[in-house]
């Protein structure tokens, strides 16, 4: 398979996002689906959602979640806090359309090699 095919692949899946653009959406306070690896090595899917206030005492964490690659979540079902880690993120679901990370993170490779050939082909 060679990289147009590769890429037509990719974007047939999923609308085309950028790690920012998810990231902001998720971080957004929007009711979204994550679906990652635990600590303990098990798939779980998540329904949660960002900037929550309730239940918090009003002095914050003790530590930079972001810092260490962690996202501050609220459990939905579980009515809780999580944390989820960014590094086992496989995929995340917002409105219904489902970002794989792995998608997302092959396809600005292609663009940024893209953008390299052009420049380099000139």
């Amino acid at each position: 398979m060679n990289k147009e095919q590769l890429f037509k692949e990719i974007t047939s899946r999923q609308n085309e996002i950028s790690k920012e653009k998810l990231f902001k959406e998720i971080t957004s306070g929007k009711i979204f689906t994550a679906e990652f690896i635990k600590k303990d090595g098990s798939r779980r899917l998540m329904n949660c959602r960002t900037n929550v206030k309730k239940f918090t005492n009003g002095k914050g964490l003790s530590f930079d979640p972001i810092a260490r690659n962690l996202l501050p979540v609220y459990d939905l079902k579980v009515k809780d806090y999580r944390f989820i880690n960014l590094s086992t993120l496989i995929s995340v679901t917002i409105k219904g359309q489902k970002y794989f990370i792995n998608d997302i993170i092959i396809n600005e490779s292609i663009n940024k090699i893209n953008e390299l050939n052009k420049i380099i082909l000139k």
